[in-house]
């Protein structure tokens, strides 16, 4: 089981974005479906993505396919507000590392916690080394 204790508490030093509940997100319980939840997490993924490609000038046929995916609910997210999502490396290996994030609405505790496990892919979509460049930046902020 992946430790996600870290994450229970908001950090500002992690890679984060903010996104707003829309009422769409709710379900007949007029809390944020789960599957919402998803949502934010791939809209913090795909932000990590961009500001890594940008930075550190990765192949642009590299490929993250999401191989394992883990979330703990702990508390509904309620229409309106904005919920800032969290994001570090927890495990990082020779094709794969694995994030943590944190979704917090600003009330304390998470909302959720989760991880993701990424596979590197090559342009013909076999696993492949992380390029050290990724590896040395995922090493460097590992949770």
């Amino acid at each position: 089981m992946i430790e996600l204790d870290a994450f229970q508490t908001s950090d500002p030093t992690r890679f984060a974005v903010q996104a707003s509940i829309r009422y769409e997100d709710l379900d007949p319980n007029r809390h944020v479906n789960h599957a919402k939840y998803l949502t934010y997490l791939e809209e913090c993924r795909l932000a990590l993505r961009r500001h890594l490609n940008a930075a550190l000038q990765l192949p642009e046929t590299l490929g993250w396919a999401v191989g394992a995916l883990s979330i703990q609910y702990r508390r509904a997210l309620l229409y309106p507000a904005e919920v800032r999502v969290e994001t570090a490396p927890i495990q990082v290996g020779r094709t794969s590392f694995t994030l943590g994030y944190g979704i917090h609405d600003g009330h304390g505790k998470a909302n959720a916690l989760a991880s993701t496990r990424s596979v590197c892919l090559n342009d013909e979509g076999r696993p492949t080394p992380l390029p050290d460049a990724l590896r040395d930046w995922l090493t460097a902020r590992q949770t």
